[in-house]
């Protein structure tokens, strides 16, 4: 059979893409909106029949919840926690680990940073993540490598509690090790990752560590309160009309603008956040600014199949 022919006859392929988590640039493939509405709601139909996805994603969010949080309230008082994530879409949590696991985490950084390796890494080599995200465009160097969550047994139990908690059912991930380094200065809206943006269409959560204080100078976390919501009516408009994954600032309206947040947050914290809402990287101001983070995210695990077999996770 002809290689070209046969590559139309394997299985794992059509697994494999209908099992994948569904990205916003695949709906916006489809130009007939009558047929965006059909996949949308589609998709919505099951998120619904998740009761624990159906309560974060759908329903009016509540005015006025604080979005800052203590390690201890996730102990004492997590109902407020997680009310607060369902109403505005994201919370900070400060003071989230032992200084043992904060002192690992900066060393792991260091290894990245000067390139010298003493510990074990699921990629053998660092990505520079920063030419495939900007190409040619780069005054922000990216560099990451991923470490297997075994190793950061105290953020691994916060991640199974927040998985359990918005899935139905604890998920597994890599911790993905990001180091922004600011070479030139940056404008506004320099990259589409600089503009509000959606990741997802929908449910989709990341959770971020910052073992170090973030600044207004230091690219901070951005995200528009309650856009995470799937029966909001801006965002609906937005999924069925839009010919792009991001959003200029001039097209967001004075409730959008009054429900920006930009995570300044202190050393040791961890931003839980739904990226099918409209977020950002803020621009660096300073040059020769470094950001250290870690990225969790749960698309792989947490996937198409995942989604229609809802029962599982009720």
């Amino acid at each position: 059979m002809n290689t070209n022919i046969s590559k139309y006859f394997k299985p794992s392929k059509y697994i494999n893409f209908l099992q994948a988590y569904p990205r916003l640039q695949n709906l916006l493939k489809i130009k007939n909106k009558n047929i965006r509405l059909l996949m949308i709601n589609f998709y919505k139909y099951f998120v619904k029949k998740n009761n624990n996805l159906r309560f974060y994603f759908f329903g009016k969010s509540k005015k006025d919840l604080s979005i800052i949080f203590d390690k201890k309230d996730l102990i004492h008082s997590n109902d407020k926690v997680f009310n607060s994530l369902a109403s505005n879409g994201i919370v900070i949590i400060t003071n989230v680990l032992q200084q043992e696991e904060r002192n690992k985490i900066l060393n792991y950084f260091n290894e990245i940073q000067y390139k010298k390796f003493t510990t074990d890494w699921i990629n053998k080599e660092i990505i520079d993540a920063s030419s495939i995200k900007y190409k040619n465009k780069k005054k922000v160097e990216i560099l990451s490598m991923h470490k297997d969550t075994k190793f950061l047994p105290e953020i691994s139990e916060i991640n199974n509690l927040f998985t359990e908690k918005i899935f139905g059912r604890s998920m597994k991930t890599v911790a993905e090790f990001f180091l922004h380094n600011c070479i030139n200065n940056e404008e506004e809206d320099a990259y589409e990752d600089t503009n509000f943006h959606i990741d997802r269409y929908l449910p989709c959560l990341k959770i971020i560590y910052s073992p170090n204080t973030i600044d207004e100078n230091d690219a901070p976390f951005g995200f528009i309160k309650k856009t995470h919501k799937l029966d909001d009516n801006f965002m609906n408009k937005f999924l069925l009309n839009t010919e792009k994954f991001f959003i200029n600032n001039n097209e967001l309206n004075e409730d959008l603008k009054k429900n920006i947040v930009s995570t300044i947050c202190p050393e040791n914290s961890l931003i839980i956040t739904f990226t099918n809402g409209l977020h950002k990287r803020n621009i660096f101001k300073k040059n020769d600014n470094m950001r250290k983070t870690i990225f969790f995210q749960f698309t792989k695990n947490f996937n198409t199949f995942s989604l229609i077999n809802y029962k599982k996770f009720n």
